[in-house]
């Protein structure tokens, strides 16, 4: 499993509101439809909001990163984002502690 982090600001004139609309359609129109996904978490950062993605594998991840800016609902999604404040890293997951499991 790959963890992917990205962190941004949202783009200028652009409301906490307004973001956690187009997250909620990011969510529903191209997340729902990005194989390998298992998880996405949006969170409100210090310096603006950081995505944590889940993928199931690299090659995943690799395709949606290549594939992204041709998709609509990607595309519309990243117009509320600064590009210049955008950072992403992948990392390889090594374990998952859930309580309860075994």
């Amino acid at each position: 499993m790959i963890t992917e982090i990205t962190t941004y600001k949202a783009a200028d004139g652009i409301s906490h509101d307004a973001l956690m609309a187009a997250s909620k359609a990011f969510d529903r129109d191209y997340c729902s439809r990005c194989r390998g996904l298992i998880r996405r978490q949006f969170l409100k950062t210090d310096e603006g909001y950081m995505d944590i993605f889940l993928w199931e594998s690299l090659a995943d991840v690799e395709r949606v990163q290549a594939t992204f800016m041709q998709d609509k609902d990607a595309v519309a999604f990243a117009q509320f984002l600064n590009p210049d404040t955008l950072t992403m890293q992948n990392h390889e997951v090594l374990d998952i502690y859930e309580p309860g499991q075994t």
